[in-house]
């Protein structure tokens, strides 16, 4: 991941934000998080891109980044009562249901985060904002696989593969997520001062 420096303290207080966000729906830091309940506990309507078909180009457009090229879009947050500022997530439901809850969680760390608006694409090329992505991909983890279940996970040695299935994220999010808390580094200290 080719990150930009995100703020002193931000790793940590995602961390926090994402436990007390799992403890409001119920959850400890060590169970699964469905992107969707979360999204129903904040009121943000989640839509996927199959969904919005309506007229022949539409349909077309959507039939494109389906089958054709899904790398064109993951997931969207759009507001459609600017300048309210009401969140609806579009995701595309021909990614695998792992990547889905990436990238719902994804657009869902954009909301938590209070990030504005921006445009699609200006002057030919896309919008965005470079440490606003960085906090929502790094958010997302958190709350994918909060520290606490990295090191779960590491401690018991359970092989990644199975991990992943059991967070519904991929084997990719999970050993970034293993490695990048530390958790595999703790999990080799304590079993070297266990022999």
């Amino acid at each position: 991941m080719s990150r930009t420096k995100l703020k002193y303290g931000f790793k940590g207080e995602s961390e926090s934000l994402a436990a007390a966000v799992r403890a409001e729906i119920g959850l400890s830091t060590t169970e699964p998080l469905d992107p969707r309940a979360l999204a129903a506990h904040l009121g943000i309507p989640v839509h996927p891109v199959s969904s919005l078909a309506g007229n022949s180009a539409t349909a077309s457009a959507i039939d494109y980044v389906r089958t054709t090229d899904p790398s064109v879009m993951s997931a969207m947050t759009i507001f459609p009562d600017w300048p309210r500022r009401h969140r609806v997530i579009v995701f595309n439901d021909a990614n695998t249901p792992q990547r889905q809850n990436s990238d719902l969680a994804h657009e869902l760390s954009h909301g938590l985060r209070l990030h504005e608006p921006r445009h699609a694409i200006v002057a030919g090329c896309r919008d965005y904002s470079k440490i606003e992505e960085d906090e929502a991909a790094w958010l997302s983890g958190c709350l994918l696989v909060p520290r606490q279940a990295a090191l779960a996970v590491a401690m018991s040695s359970m092989p990644i593969e199975r991990a992943a299935a059991e967070y519904r994220v991929s084997n990719g999010m999970m050993s970034w997520r293993v490695n990048v808390t530390g958790a595999r580094a703790q999990a080799a200290r304590c079993g070297a001062e266990r022999a």
